[in-house]
């Protein structure tokens, strides 16, 4: 009886599991490949986190310390909500962004070629900071990429 167990383990239920562990393995591969950018950075609290560091970042530069000067903390920590909300809904995430367009939001303030490159060289550093993988920083900073045209006035 032995033996009649052992031949249909080895020829029967081993080829059996094999092929139910490779299909989960690829199965799991998949869904890493087909999950939102949001899921991918880490949900909610990750991205909180990147935008904390940002903003810390890009307020106390010399030069785009100018758009959170002479802002009460509530002013501050709304506009960090806000930034969270937007990315978190186009990244994937299930927030709604309930604030204004970005051409409307940015409209008047002058912010340059420059400015911008600050911005994306604090989220450059960041995103390496938390060590997020190549694939996704590469779409983040794609992302970025799309709201720069609204949001750059003077070249």
């Amino acid at each position: 009886m032995h033996s009649w167990f052992y031949k249909f383990a080895v020829k029967g239920l081993f080829p059996l599991l094999l092929v139910f562990a490779s299909t989960s393995i690829a199965a799991a591969g998949d869904e890493r490949s087909q999950a939102s950018l949001y899921e991918r950075l880490g949900g909610y609290n990750a991205i909180t986190a990147v935008v904390d560091e940002v903003v810390v970042q890009i307020a106390a530069d010399e030069k785009l310390g100018r758009f959170w000067a002479h802002r009460g903390k509530d002013g501050i920590a709304r506009e960090k909500q806000l930034i969270v909300d937007f990315i978190v809904a186009k990244a994937g995430g299930s927030l709604y962004y309930r604030g204004r367009e970005m051409k409307l939001s940015h409209e008047g303030m002058q912010i340059d070629e420059q400015d911008w490159e600050i911005l994306i060289d604090a989220l450059k550093n960041t995103l390496h900071k938390f060590n997020v993988p190549a694939r996704e920083s590469r779409e983040v900073l794609e992302f970025f990429d799309t709201t720069k045209k609204d949001i750059v006035e003077k070249s």
